[in-house]
């Protein structure tokens, strides 16, 4: 009898520890499963993180790679003609003041850039025979047909007039416009005859190396067709014409007339010999080179 109670005692205590020791199981399974539900939430979040990453990076390359859209002029061209005239007036054996290192030269009391800001010069300009109206423009982008980007004054030491440059965008197209005096308070412009200062300023503006043509090549017989008889085209003057209107901002092209329809000639005004093109019945000229 006492041997059936020990074993009945016995086999309680084992349900008993067997009971317990499942309980004190059940908490470590939950901890366990919270544990691996958190990981799971943070490489969501982290695989999430890394994608908002990528995308911001993915739109700021797109940004970054968005070409910017280039002028005529801006402050990297300046500095380049900066560079250039530096170079060019060393080897000329000249100085010169120019805007393009913010200064502002003054030729005989027309101080620039105010004088065109200012609108002093308005009516007050002739390039060759015609008047013609300058504006000041940062960025060539005006739409006038006379853009003055910079200017610079100066020459050889003790010369008493000072030569000052002028460049322009004309119709777009760039040029080095050039005075080295004033009368009656007008401002006389031609282009400068300095054929490496035109072709250094086109290459800074248009990012090529122009062949630029010299009066010599150009005139090379202007001279004997003008007084040949009967007269004939020069060979520089043969070929397609180009014009640009101002008003409909348009470039039209035409041939060379027939050398029976018009007469050549020479002009010179302010000193500066002009091949002068007219109609057979005009008392004016028609073109002038």
């Amino acid at each position: 009898m006492e041997m059936k109670k020990i074993w009945w005692s016995m086999l309680v205590g084992v349900l008993l520890l067997g009971g317990c020791s499942t309980n004190a199981n059940k908490p470590t399974s939950k901890a366990t499963s919270k544990e691996s539900q958190s990981s799971s939430v943070t490489k969501k979040t982290s695989k999430t993180t890394s994608q908002l990453s990528q995308s911001s990076h993915e739109k700021k390359t797109v940004a970054q790679s968005r070409p910017v859209a280039a002028t005529l002029w801006n402050k990297t061209k300046e500095q380049k003609l900066a560079k250039f005239m530096q170079t060019w007036q060393s080897e000329m054996g000249q100085t010169y003041k120019g805007t393009y290192n913010g200064d502002k030269p003054d030729h005989m009391g027309f101080v620039f850039p105010d004088v065109i800001k200012d609108g002093k010069l308005n009516g007050k300009v002739k390039w060759g025979n015609r008047k013609i109206n300058l504006t000041w423009s940062n960025n060539g982008e005006n739409g006038n047909e006379f853009q003055i980007v910079e200017v610079a004054t100066g020459g050889k030491s003790g010369t008493g007039f000072p030569t000052t440059y002028l460049f322009c965008l004309h119709n777009n197209r760039p040029v080095v416009f050039m005075t080295q005096t004033t009368n009656g308070g007008i401002l006389y412009l031609q282009d400068t005859q300095n054929a490496e200062l035109q072709a250094g300023f086109a290459e800074i503006v248009t990012g090529t190396n122009p062949a630029i043509l010299t009066d010599a090549s150009l005139n090379t017989d202007v001279k004997s067709s003008v007084k040949a008889s009967p007269q004939r085209w020069p060979s520089a003057y043969q070929g397609t014409w180009y014009s640009y209107s101002p008003y409909d901002k348009k470039i039209s092209s035409i041939r060379e007339e027939k050398i029976s329809d018009v007469e050549l000639a020479y002009i010179t005004i302010q000193k500066i010999r002009w091949f002068n093109i007219r109609g057979k019945n005009q008392n004016f000229w028609r073109w002038c080179f």
